[in-house]
């Protein structure tokens, strides 16, 4: 089976894909199954829910508590401001309303979502793979490579000391460490891949068929809709590397080929009008916009850029310059396409930059499979395949093993979980159910960054800063509540109680001020609180009232 040809997916290479698939999860699942058994252990500390990128999954939480409550445009609960509900991560508040619906907690819900993304990510891998091969071989080399495919960070960063290598800092690239991270991003990475499946087919040399539902016109429309409230930015680097490609097409046939346009009317209007409305509220919600500007992510400079996509790329150069030389109307035109367009939207003076790589290990992973089996293989004997494989495997997947257990390094080390964000002391668990029975939704929380961070994740309200990004002008409120909490004698305490610090104009008032370990550790003196009503005590943690 492995070396044989088929022109569809037998239900053999399903079970393989599924097993394996599988594998990978449970794999990626280890650390967080580790750190929550850990945690459950400590009787004086608290996991809080997320592992990998907790500060965002943090925040997918609470939009997810907000989903749960019936909403669907939601707020950014880690900034005191009040301001108008967003169109953004609409999946969190979907999710939020089937965890309400099912009574199970958002941190379950988010975590057996994560699993069900991961192997329907995988799937549509391999079925990405089969569109394009016959041959099985070559199916499961572009399964690997796609799925586990990673670069060099692990080695130069290690020399350097500059961690910012894509494969150690920007999870979307990679699928497997995406199913690590959130649910968003491997469902993101599956919705690419399912679109160009059915369009590398639907462009196969000989075939000129309107989109229809059943020849993959109905799957892309439905991919391209749910892309784009996924993430937008990979919705518009697929929608544009489909238009240059037909606009290409219809050169080379000095003609406008309508089927083909038919094509990119099915892959991109379907997500227009969420892309118009997602634009909109960048442009006119002061506070989306504020979020935008502050999360941006720098791009490395390309051979740091390169080095972040390692073996994968070196495999793939045979592959890239062959489709650069005779640049051939099938996949390997869209395919090239496809991944220059990632490399030039990265590099443009955007807010957006390395987001429009998403995905880029899958066009990698492409041209590698293709080079294998053109180039590589044709010049490596059997024997010494399989020699290479055993040493170039291991050395492709270190970046994913060091991004997979790092946050849970600090805990093994020290054998001290407060020496993460991952865990806060056990009382604030119970601080905050008192809290959540107590506060309303616009009700404003002060307390320390971390704690903060993980409030509105457990308690419907809101906080003065919790998040670098979702905080509205995060740094300033950043120092100001450090500067709170060790305030000495004439210090304007009120200032930041009474919504000095407020975003445009956008008003606050705090109402409840929290003091426990995680604020003691900030400074030694604590004026401030002597300002504030004492309201209830949870063992070492005070909630104060205004």
């Amino acid at each position: 089976m492995q070396s044989g040809y088929t022109g569809h997916i037998v239900a053999a290479e399903w079970r393989w894909v599924i097993l394996v698939g599988t594998a990978l999860v449970l794999v990626a699942f280890a650390p967080f199954v580790w750190i929550t058994v850990r945690g459950n252990s400590q009787e004086s500390w608290q996991f809080m829910g997320a592992l990998h990128n907790y500060p965002d999954g943090a925040t997918y939480l609470a939009k997810m508590l907000q989903g749960g409550d019936g909403r669907w445009l939601v707020n950014f609960q880690h900034t005191p401001e009040p301001h108008n509900p967003i169109f953004i991560h609409v999946l969190y508040a979907l999710l939020g309303r089937v965890s309400r619906l099912i009574s199970v907690s958002p941190i379950v819900m988010f975590h057996v979502a994560r699993v069900g993304a991961a192997l329907f990510m995988y799937l549509a891998i391999y079925q990405l793979g089969a569109s394009i091969w016959m041959r099985v071989r070559t199916r499961r080399i572009f399964f690997a490579l796609a799925s586990l495919g990673a670069g060099f960070g692990w080695f130069f960063a290690s020399l350097s000391g500059d961690p910012s290598y894509p494969d150690l800092t920007t999870s979307e690239l990679f699928p497997f460490q995406s199913t690590a991270a959130n649910v968003h991003f491997p469902l993101a990475l599956a919705c690419q891949a399912l679109i160009a499946s059915s369009i590398i087919l639907a462009f196969r040399p000989g075939k000129n068929e309107d989109p229809t539902l059943n020849n993959g016109g109905a799957a892309v429309a439905l991919a391209s809709f749910v892309l784009v409230l996924l993430y937008p930015e990979a919705s518009v680097l697929v929608a544009g590397a489909l238009g240059i490609y037909v606009a290409i097409y219809c050169l080379n046939r000095r003609q406008m080929v309508m089927w083909a346009v038919r094509w990119l009317f099915v892959a991109a209007l379907p997500a227009v009008p969420s892309l118009i409305l997602y634009l909109a509220f960048l442009t006119y919600n002061p506070a989306m916009a504020e979020w935008n500007r502050q999360r941006v992510v720098q791009v490395p400079n390309p051979l740091v850029f390169a080095l972040g996509l390692g073996i994968p790329l070196l495999i793939a150069l045979p592959g890239i310059y062959r489709a650069l030389r005779r640049f051939e109307p099938d996949g390997d035109q869209f395919m090239l396409i496809w991944l220059l367009a990632m490399v030039v939207a990265a590099y443009l003076p955007t807010s957006l930059r390395v987001r429009f790589a998403a995905g880029i290990m899958i066009p990698v992973a492409y041209f590698a499979s293709r080079s294998l089996e053109d180039f590589w293989f044709q010049r490596v004997t059997r024997r010494w395949r399989y020699r290479l494989f055993v040493v170039v495997v291991p050395l492709m997947i270190i970046s994913h093993i060091v991004t997979l257990f790092a946050p849970i390094l600090p805990v093994m080390a020290t054998n001290s979980p407060g020496r993460s964000g991952l865990f806060l002391e056990r009382d604030y668990a119970a601080a905050f159910q008192w809290l959540d029975e107590h506060v309303r939704p616009a009700d404003v929380i002060l307390a320390s960054p971390n704690v903060s961070l993980w409030l509105p994740a457990w308690v419907q309200a809101r906080v003065v800063y919790g998040h670098p990004a979702e905080t509205l002008q995060a740094a300033s409120k950043r120092a100001a509540v450090f500067a709170w909490y060790r305030a000495d004698d004439g210090f304007d305490c009120d200032a930041l109680l009474e919504g000095q610090y407020a975003f445009q104009g956008l008003r606050y008032r705090v109402n409840y001020v929290m003091m426990g370990p995680q604020e003691r550790a900030l400074g030694a003196t604590h004026t401030c609180v002597s300002g504030v009503r004492f309201v209830a005590s949870f063992g070492s943690v005070s909630i104060f009232v205004r």
